[in-house]
């Protein structure tokens, strides 16, 4: 089923910012698939707090600024989802497993819009086929 939009998750930003991170060449090629294809892009705000915070403290504010100035000039097909703290809790505390506050909120945010994540992240992607 082709879907049209695609949840961005921390582990993808974070490997496209980095160069020295292991998935770094894989996210630069997904990148440049990505923008071509006619995909509205969905990024949580939370997201953004942990992409912006972990740049910050391995590399330096400078590439966290970067990816925040980035993320202001996303094109119009970029949408950031709303925070939904009520219901955020609700989810992760019924989920009840090992697993960030953020995770679990994207999660829950791929399965109400019915949209896949694009994630280096193989626990997240296998608690979403589960459920």
């Amino acid at each position: 089923m082709e879907h049209r939009s695609i949840i961005i998750d921390s582990s993808f930003l974070v490997a496209l910012y980095l160069t020295n991170d292991s998935q770094h060449g894989q996210a630069k090629i997904i990148a440049n698939k990505l923008a071509s294809m006619p995909k509205t892009i969905v990024i949580h705000p939370y997201v953004v707090e942990e992409v912006a915070t972990i740049l910050a403290y391995r590399v330096g504010t400078a590439l966290s600024q970067r990816f925040l100035i980035d993320l202001t000039a996303s094109t119009e097909s970029t949408l950031f989802a709303p925070v939904v703290i009520k219901r955020d809790i609700e989810f992760f505390q019924a989920l009840n497993k090992k697993i960030s506050f953020a995770d679990a909120t994207i999660i829950y945010l791929a399965k109400q819009m019915n949209s896949p994540i694009l994630t280096f992240d193989k626990q997240m992607l296998s608690i979403l086929k589960n459920l």
